[in-house]
């Protein structure tokens, strides 16, 4: 792999881009959070793949997204292998463990298969980066609206207060955050690996401050499934596949009942099958998406059960502790793939708000971004996912390619509603 020849980034819009087979490889990042997405940059420049980028991502967003992501959440993934023309769902919720609905952290362990499942790189490459963030970095504008939302939780604990209101007021968009105690986590996390939270001393702490039994924490294990998939000729759109929904059924159901329609009309009906249970509001979510240049896909969501989880610092680990959740109404990632050449068309990641119901993730990923993936003319349904009302927030990397010329053109839409950003990485093969 050689230099980078083109970095080119969006905040809020979308991006077009069109090369032939044989010309400079084009890799994709997006996350709903600005400097998580130039850190997926960044490990792609540096010969990192989908699982490389996605999982220095997702440990950046830990540290600059705290009130969504976290060591002591989880999430889910959809991920797509070119080589082995597979897809498949990665479950690491943090389902609730301890009282008061305390989470069992499943983040490092998932993003740690995550990224041995399609990285190439080494695990410490993939931390250093949020460690040297959390030593100091300026709030982004979501951290921000996090903030100030949930000023009042947080100015209840004395360690989350000192971090995130020193002054007693929220720390405004553009002030420095330093995390010298998340910094020395990252750093055991850097060093030991996933051992530091699932048998070390990280965990024992986890494990007490939210009453939880040390031996789950320590028996912890991300969860390998097959999607929910919709086939549609030589490609197929995967959902997450969890246990608790049993999604797969009722989401082919709603697809071939609704058949006859548009498609921003099918796939509301098909919103409402993946996503339209339970009641009342989501969890708040935060994702990211990654297409390379080979080919390889990946789409997560992650959350903390709650903004900035419990509220409540876990004494001197510079971690908020996460409440449980019981499924992915946080976040819906979902991949378009064609497993017969092994190519990712789509990637997109809708994240509730948390006070937009409980199918808004879902909803907000099928009606904006699925026409986007199978229609001729995206931009049509990439406007749609930036418009101002509407439940859930949708960031995607939408590709078509022409089997006639081999011309494949992408395009980048990333939601302004969570102050997201996409970049387009062009290296010379």
């Amino acid at each position: 792999m050689g230099a980078i020849a083109i970095a080119a980034s969006l905040v809020g819009g979308c991006v077009n881009t069109k090369y032939r087979t044989g010309a400079p490889s084009q890799s994709f990042v997006a996350a709903d959070e600005p400097r998580a997405a130039e850190i997926g940059r960044d490990i792609i420049a540096q010969g990192g793949k989908a699982g490389d980028a996605a999982t220095a991502m997702a440990m950046a967003m830990a540290v600059t997204l705290p009130s969504r992501v976290g060591m002591t959440g989880g999430g889910v993934c959809v991920v797509f292998d070119a080589a082995k023309k597979d897809t498949r769902t990665l479950d690491f919720l943090p389902r609730p463990a301890g009282a008061g609905g305390a989470a069992l952290p499943g983040f490092l362990r998932g993003v740690y298969a995550l990224q041995a499942s399609t990285g190439a790189m080494r695990w410490e490459q993939a931390v250093v980066p949020a460690e040297q963030l959390a030593r100091s970095t300026p709030v982004s504008r979501a951290l921000a609206r996090d903030l100030a939302d949930s000023a009042a939780r947080l100015s209840a604990d004395p360690e989350a207060r000192r971090v995130f209101l020193p002054t007693g007021a929220p720390l405004a968009e553009g002030a420095p955050l330093s995390q010298p105690e998340l910094a020395a986590t990252l750093s055991q996390v850097r060093r030991s690996g996933i051992a530091a939270m699932y048998g070390g001393p990280l965990g024992g702490a986890v494990a007490q401050a939210a009453a939880i039994d040390p031996a789950a924490v320590r028996g912890f294990q991300p969860r390998w499934t097959g999607t929910a998939a919709i086939p549609l000729g030589i490609v197929s759109m995967h959902f997450a596949q969890l246990p608790e929904t049993n999604n797969g059924a009722a989401l082919t159901a709603a697809w071939s009942a609704a058949a006859d329609l548009p498609s921003d009309q099918r796939a509301a009906r098909v919103a409402q099958a993946l996503g339209a249970t339970g009641s009342g509001a989501s969890a708040p979510g935060a994702g990211l998406v990654v297409i390379d240049h080979e080919e390889n896909g990946v789409a997560c969501s992650f959350t903390m059960g709650a903004p900035f989880g419990s509220g409540r610092m876990v004494p001197g680990t510079g971690l908020l502790a996460a409440r449980g959740v019981d499924g992915a109404g946080f976040g819906a990632p979902g991949l378009l793939t064609n497993a017969i050449v092994g190519r990712t068309q789509f990637a997109g990641a809708a994240s509730a708000a948390g006070n937009d119901g409980p199918a808004a993730a879902p909803a907000a990923l099928l009606t904006a971004a699925l026409p986007a993936a199978l229609d001729k003319e995206p931009g049509a349904a990439i406007r749609v996912s930036r418009a101002v009302s509407g439940p859930g927030r949708a960031t995607f990397v939408t590709c078509q390619t022409s089997m006639e010329s081999g011309w494949k053109e992408c395009q980048i839409a990333a939601d302004p509603r969570a102050h997201a950003l996409g970049m387009l990485v062009e290296t010379e093969r």
